[in-house]
């Protein structure tokens, strides 16, 4: 793939040389040349001094003919703005910004428009820590409406197929780990203790969830 970052503060970096040292063709813009020094050795790409926004800055990144845009500056407005410019005049396929206030990011999601908001994601694993007190591993979703949530049966299970334990709640059991073999489980399969499910929910159902699956949920 052929991608084009804007910004290069620490997740433009990271981003950049992620992408670069797994083979994709990358090219990062950043109005401060200064800060291409945070990319790393493993950086193969291109890197364009200039504003992330800039019609003729951006094609000096060869966006005209990018598979992916990222914008990831420090900055919403510019993420936005560079974003929208990605989408309305190069046609990139696959844009994503990254925008700090929620409510622009869900007013321009709204409009088309992927973002992410680390605002979001960040009080909702924070949430879930509060509400769900044990060692189970948790991811919130891009967009932050999903969570997945890995739980362990210790001999307690709430029903005794997959079909009916769903039937509890609006959520999906993605898989299910019995010793060491994964899969994905069928209606009318069983769960037993020791299985470890990767349960998808909303969000805003995690204690519930929590309370079908008989997980601590007392803050302490």
């Amino acid at each position: 793939m052929y991608i084009v970052i804007a910004g290069c503060g620490r997740l433009g970096a990271y981003l950049a040389t992620r992408l670069s040292k797994e083979g994709n063709d990358v090219a990062i813009v950043d109005r401060n040349a200064d800060n291409f020094a945070r990319l790393s050795d493993d950086f193969d790409g291109a890197t364009v001094a200039g504003v992330e926004f800039d019609i003729a800055v951006l094609k000096s990144a060869g966006i005209e003919h990018a598979d992916g845009f990222a914008a990831v500056s420090n900055a919403d407005n510019i993420n936005i703005m560079a974003a929208e410019v990605a989408k309305t005049i190069f046609n990139v396929p696959m844009i994503v910004a990254r925008v700090f206030d929620p409510i622009k990011g869900e007013t321009y999601r709204a409009l088309g428009l992927e973002t992410v908001c680390p605002t979001t994601s960040a009080a909702d694993i924070i949430y879930s820590k509060f509400m769900v007190r044990r060692e189970d591993a948790h991811l919130i979703l891009p967009g932050g409406g999903v969570e997945l949530m890995e739980v362990t049966i210790h001999g307690n299970a709430p029903a005794a197929t997959v079909s009916t334990i769903e039937a509890l709640d609006d959520f999906k059991i993605i898989s299910r780990t019995r010793g060491t073999a994964t899969d994905f489980p069928r209606a009318q399969d069983t769960v037993i203790d020791g299985d470890r499910l990767l349960v998808a929910t909303h969000v805003q159902d995690v204690s519930k969830v929590a309370a079908i699956f008989h997980l601590d949920r007392e803050v302490r």
